[in-house]
């Protein structure tokens, strides 16, 4: 995801966490707009159901303490190679299958 510098700007100062703007795009009411652009909120039903995802991952949490990702960028884009769970170092690159 984009972020421009205006919403950076406001996620940082109404202390809006970035999952949060993960879990609008999963689970958000979409309202299309003028100009192309939507309008992405909680339902009741839509923020229960990132509340129970949420919940589920806290159960599993400790289970992914070993998990790491392998990135990339390109034109101001992140991208994501591959993912894994070490077992070993994070220097010497031990991952398991």
């Amino acid at each position: 995801m984009i972020l421009t510098k205006h919403a950076e700007t406001r996620i940082q100062q109404r202390c809006i966490p970035k999952l949060v703007l993960d879990l609008l795009i999963e689970h958000g009411a979409v309202e299309h707009q003028h100009g192309g652009t939507e309008l992405i909120y909680f339902k009741e039903k839509n923020f229960q159901k990132a509340r129970n995802q949420l919940e589920r991952l806290l159960k599993e949490f400790d289970k992914l303490k070993d998990v790491y990702m392998i990135k990339s960028h390109q034109a101001d884009e992140q991208i994501v190679v591959t993912t894994g769970y070490l077992t070993g170092s994070p220097r010497t690159k031990t991952h398991r299958q």
